[in-house]
């Protein structure tokens, strides 16, 4: 029935694997798709996990709620108790706690370089990740991820397919601020003169925070995209838009184990106020030469809870961005049927499904 959650074993695997063979079809990876594997220590941090050990260590007043216990005796004490659970669970309000209430945006990063970039113990690619690796070396493939970790960039180095990465970077200020700084204050440039008052005024190109960042597979060093057309060709006969190489774009950031100049990331409220006021704005967080890709292809996401809003902003600006609609897919744990005829509604597909199970069920679809 329309609308209706479907098992594993409806799910059109010789469909999505001859799509993803060739090149119709992006896989959108969440945190799932990173943390799926059973092995607790080969995977990241859970966002609520991650979220826990900050307010511990920052010393979140809620935390200190949590750590004298419910009440069983006392409703009212009960409710505060839970409340602050749910406070301290999420990552979005204990990150904004640390930067701006107890520490600094660099207790953030070093956290998620602990978590995420330790060369302790590093976090190895997972089942999924050499999937995608294995497709992209007989098809240049587009993959979109929230996630900061580089574990699809580990999996396709290791395999030795190029791999192009896009990554907006929400938390610095676009280069013509930089540009107005190195001037000084005694420049006008990046500036407005109000007749008014005659007092230098920041132009609306200045106040704009984050910037698309670029690096293509054989540099190191991410930097500001500076053409509309780094990527893509166009086959003048068909129109076909064709990638050269298999290209990785990073929405919400991306944290680096080799470079921390690198490390960019939307995790505070603030941050994710600032990236959904630019997709709501002009100032979109799509690279230009990838719109014409997501307008065309089916999308695959994997390791999304569907009731997180973030995910529903992005989609619902996907679904603006297509010419025509195109039916998409979505595999997650544990469905609402009522949540998942909404999705139907936007044209995606949902499944419910373990990607413990999915991923193995399409490698084998793969097979000759």
């Amino acid at each position: 029935m329309a609308g209706s959650t479907i098992s594993i074993d409806d799910i059109p695997f010789d469909w999505i694997a001859t799509d993803l063979r060739e090149g119709n079809c992006i896989p959108f990876l969440g945190a799932g798709a990173s943390s799926f594997p059973n092995d607790g220590n080969a995977k990241p941090p859970s966002a609520r996990r991650l979220a826990m050990e900050l307010a511990a260590e920052s010393r979140y007043p809620p935390y200190q709620v949590l750590l004298g216990g419910p009440d069983p005796g006392d409703m009212k004490a009960q409710e505060h108790f839970f409340k602050a659970k749910l406070d301290c669970e999420n990552l979005m309000l204990v990150s904004s706690w640390v930067e701006h209430g107890r520490g600094d945006r660099r207790r953030l990063r070093d956290k998620l370089r602990k978590r995420l970039a330790s060369d302790e113990t590093p976090l190895p690619w997972n089942p999924l990740h050499a999937l995608l690796a294995r497709i992209a070396e007989h098809k240049p493939m587009a993959i979109i991820t929230t996630n900061y970790d580089d574990l699809v960039e580990l999996a396709f180095f290791d395999r030795g397919v190029p791999l192009d990465l896009f990554v907006v970077a929400i938390d610095r200020r676009t280069r013509e601020a930089r540009v107005q700084d190195a001037r000084g204050p005694g420049s006008t440039g990046g500036y407005e003169i109000t007749p008014e008052s005659g007092s230098r005024q920041p132009t609306s190109e200045e106040r704009i925070q984050g910037e698309i960042l670029f690096r293509p597979a054989e540099a190191r060093e991410l930097r500001p995209v500076t053409s509309e057309q780094q990527l893509l060709e166009v086959d003048s006969d068909t129109g076909e838009i064709r990638l050269k190489r298999s290209v990785l774009f990073k929405i919400h950031g991306h944290i680096d184990r080799t470079r921390t100049a690198d490390d960019t990331f939307v995790i505070t409220e603030e941050d994710y106020v600032s990236f959904l006021g630019r997709m709501a704005s002009g100032n979109s967080v799509i690279p230009a030469d990838l719109v014409p890709l997501m307008q065309s292809r089916r999308l695959l996401f994997l390791g999304y809870g569907l009731r997180d809003w973030n995910f529903r902003v992005l989609l619902d600006r996907l679904t603006r961005m297509r010419v025509q609609a195109v039916r998409s897919y979505a595999i997650t744990y544990d469905v609402d049927p009522a949540e998942s005829r909404l999705w139907d509604q936007r044209n995606v597909q949902v499944f419910g499904a373990d990607l413990n199970e999915f991923v193995p069920r399409l490698d084998a679809a793969f097979e000759p």
